[in-house]
């Protein structure tokens, strides 16, 4: 079987601020030194990212981009309309899945509906050879949400780089650090990670207030954006009437995002997360090799992560019941009356960190592509919703703004798009995806009515016969 030459990698976008966007930059990475001419294709604006990765990226739409290279692998951090495009693959097809926050956790309306949307078409992993989760958590709950069979599912873990976290940074600037957020001759609870509902930031609030009585000495450190989405803005301010309420408002610090947050984990005495839904976790591993000891919820993908699934492992941090602030404060409160205990988690900390390395995902990278190129059939292809389905795309996929005038008939092109981009991305294009989703939502209701009353026919005509 020959190599693989060209590739390309569809991602809703590609940037170094979150997880998703800097697996793909890890796997664009891993790809080029397989040898593969890799594009990275982005639905959205690209963010910021390193110049080698920039060169390979460019913008592209559902309506203009067709698969055309021998591997195509979509990025499922969320639905977005480039992603479709999967559908027509017809080289080596990869879907790498992310997770999906369910509904019911999101905290805000604003994004709920992507939520539905991305869950709903999770189906698209049924147009794959195989499809890729960071963790089991995540491809259970692949499994879960489009009913793609678990034996097409390859786990492989995201590498985290350590080697910033491998050493303290200089003294001066921790000293600094500790001056601007006043946290001198404090004890430092750390959450690094998005300002979000089912991050459940309040329990640790809720944790921290039934800490301090006997630990006056505690604060909570948030690092994360709150300033960006309208759902990060509303839940921080939720977050601090909370803390205001429980008498601790002086001991919830929020510092915003922070592009490098490795100084922060040096100021940490522990590192909490309290989410009911995590597909991996990165910042777990951050915390292993700042040696930072860990407590976290015992949901998602965090206990796997941190080998903590069995009480008979060597757990590298302590978990508690999800939801549970008082479970939350007794296990901080066990790190903080037992050090023998933070060595011991430490140490096996620095160790299982080495799983996560570019040298173990690069390989586990390696060995989905091979054996993605082996299966017959190809793909599985799940049956649509019927005749309905593709009706229900209402978008106009294919328009494109045209001037027939002579000479200056592209620069009129040029100005009208480029004059109405701000509306149409932000308002009219989401307007449209989410018809299109609730269309389809309606398909599918529709045929399952169809299917139950062709059930119910046959068993009134089986009475009707035993009548």
């Amino acid at each position: 079987m020959l190599p693989i030459r060209t590739a390309a990698i569809l991602t809703p976008t590609a940037r170094i601020a979150d997880a998703s966007g800097q697996h793909t930059i890890d796997l664009a990475r891993a790809l080029q030194r397989m040898q593969m001419q890799v594009e990275v294709i982005c639905n959205y604006a690209t963010g910021v990212m390193p110049d080698d990765i920039r060169a390979m990226a460019r913008i592209d739409e559902q309506s203009t981009y067709m698969p055309s290279r021998e591997l195509t692998i979509v990025q499922y951090p969320v639905w977005f309309p480039l992603a479709e495009r999967f559908r027509q693959t017809h080289g080596t097809a990869i879907f790498w899945y992310h997770g999906v926050t369910p509904p019911a956790l999101w905290s805000t309306e604003d994004g709920l509906q992507t939520m539905y949307i991305s869950q709903k078409n999770s189906e698209l992993a049924w147009h794959a050879d195989l499809a890729v989760a960071a963790s089991p958590f995540t491809a259970a709950e692949l499994t879960h949400n489009a009913g793609y069979p678990s034996a097409r599912i390859r786990v492989v873990p995201y590498t985290v780089n350590t080697s910033h976290l491998s050493r303290p940074p200089a003294p001066e600037i921790l000293e600094a650090l500790r001056a601007q957020w006043q946290l001198q001759g404090k004890r430092v609870l750390l959450y690094v990670g998005r300002v979000a509902g089912n991050k459940r930031i309040d329990l640790l609030v809720d944790g921290l207030a039934k800490l301090t009585p006997t630990y006056p000495e505690l604060v909570l450190l948030i690092v994360g954006d709150h300033d960006g989405p309208p759902s990060a803005q509303e839940l921080t301010q939720r977050l601090r009437s909370q803390a205001q309420k429980l008498g601790i408002a002086d001991r919830v610090i929020f510092t915003g995002a922070k592009l490098d947050v490795a100084p922060y984990y040096y100021l940490a005495d522990f590192f909490v997360h309290a989410s009911l839904h995590e597909g991996f976790c990165i910042p777990l591993i951050e915390a292993m090799a700042a040696r930072v000891p860990i407590v976290a919820s015992a949901s998602g993908a965090m206990p796997w992560v941190l080998n903590a699934q069995t009480a008979s492992q060597d757990s590298v941090g302590l978990t508690f019941t999800p939801g549970d602030a008082d479970a939350l404060a007794q296990q901080v409160e066990r790190l903080l009356t037992n050090p023998g205990l933070c060595n011991t988690l430490i140490e096996r900390g620095v160790r299982r960190i080495v799983e996560f390395d570019q040298a173990h995902f690069e390989q586990r990278v390696a060995d989905v592509i091979a054996e993605a190129r082996t299966f017959t059939p190809k793909k599985l292809i799940q049956p649509l919703s019927g005749d309905l389905y593709h009706p229900a795309d209402v978008a106009l996929h294919g328009y494109r703004v045209r001037s027939n005038l002579p000479l200056i008939g592209r620069l009129i092109e040029k100005v009208r798009t480029n004059s109405t981009s701000h509306v149409k991305e932000a308002y009219l294009d989401r307007i449209v995806e989410r018809q299109v989703h609730y269309n389809r939502l309606l398909a599918d209701e529709l045929n399952r009515l169809h299917t139950e009353i062709a059930h119910l026919r046959v068993q009134l005509d089986e009475l009707r016969e035993k009548l």
